[in-house]
């Protein structure tokens, strides 16, 4: 099952683009929690940040064909594929890796730099190098993902977690939030 990079990559630049906009738009709420998530808006959009520095390194070791993490071979868990397929993933099933946890206080400037260089990272890769292969690293929950999957899981990802920060706005008074593409 193989994700065409190209869509992919668009698809998570403009999730950078609204997290960066959220985030500039909406400065007396972001760092606010309301009941619908533990997290404020700007703690889920450090935790994808931080989740995808960690993806752009995957896919830089899957790229250069080595690394501590790349094993040959290996499926994904049973469903996995599928709810990158669906581009949705379940909500409240699954506990952020500590290494991937915002901080207790998010800085605004540092999150604002962890986007920008986050966005600058994928938009420097060169989509026509993202392609399946039997080189994989394994993904905590979901088992091992090549380069194709790992790139559609930050777009899945970033998009859930940017959901989530919308809705809390919302919840918090925000309003006419620009629609999601």
């Amino acid at each position: 099952m193989s994700f065409d990079p190209l869509p992919e990559l668009a698809r998570l630049l403009g999730c950078y683009d609204e997290s960066l906009r959220l985030l500039e738009d909406q400065p007396q709420r972001r760092s606010l929690r309301a009941p619908l998530s533990g997290w404020s808006a700007e703690e889920h959009l450090a935790h994808a940040a931080l989740a995808n520095e960690l993806v752009l390194r995957n896919l830089s070791s899957l790229l250069k064909g080595s690394g501590l993490l790349v094993v040959q071979g290996g499926e994904a868990v049973p469903g996995a594929l599928d709810l990158l397929h669906a581009g949705r993933l379940p909500r409240g099933e699954a506990q952020a890796p500590r290494m991937v946890r915002p901080p207790s206080k998010v800085e605004a400037e540092m999150l604002k730099l962890w986007l920008e260089e986050g966005r600058a990272g994928f938009a420097a890769l060169d989509p026509a190098r993202i392609a399946s292969s039997g080189l994989k690293i394994p993904h905590q929950v979901l088992g091992p993902l090549d380069a194709t999957e790992w790139l559609r899981f930050a777009v899945v990802h970033t998009r859930h977690h940017l959901v989530i920060a919308r809705e809390v706005l919302e919840a918090l008074g925000a309003q006419a939030l620009p629609q999601l593409d």
